[in-house]
C-alpha cells in the first residue's frame, strides 16, 4: 500500500505581519515548514506534497536535502484557505482526510 502526505503551505503570511510567509519563518535554524516535513516524512509515508502558491519563489531558496527523493512541491496553492488538514493518499483510492479541531463544535 502507497503512502502520502499533503502539507498545504500556499499562505502569504498576512495574518502573522512579517515579510515572509509564515511557512518560512525560522524555528530552531530551519524554516517552519521544515519542521512540518519531517514531522511527517518518515515510514510508511513514501511521498510528501507541499501545496505551494504559484508564485512561491521562497521554496527553492531553501535547503531540502533531508528529504531528497520523498519531497514533492506543488505550485498550485489557491489564494484563500479553504479547509486546513492534513491529507493521507493510499493507492489512490482510500482516502482519509484529518479536518483540524475547532474552537466551537457543533
Amino acid at each position: 500500500m502507497s503512502v502520502f502526505a499533503l502539507i498545504p503551505a500556499a499562505g502569504s503570511g498576512s495574518r502573522l505581519s512579517k515579510k515572509q510567509p509564515k511557512q518560512y519563518a525560522a524555528l530552531a535554524g530551519k524554516p517552519m515548514l521544515w519542521h512540518a516535513i519531517r514531522a511527517v516524512c518518515m515510514p510508511p509515508v513514501e511521498s510528501v506534497f507541499v501545496v505551494l502558491a504559484p508564485g512561491d519563489k521562497a521554496f527553492a531558496r531553501h535547503d531540502w536535502k533531508a528529504f531528497k527523493g520523498k519531497l514533492e512541491p506543488l505550485y498550485c496553492g489557491g489564494e484563500t484557505r479553504v479547509g486546513v488538514g492534513v491529507l493521507v493518499l493510499r493507492d489512490g483510492s482510500d482516502v482519509g482526510y484529518q479536518a483540524p479541531a475547532t474552537q466551537n463544535p457543533t
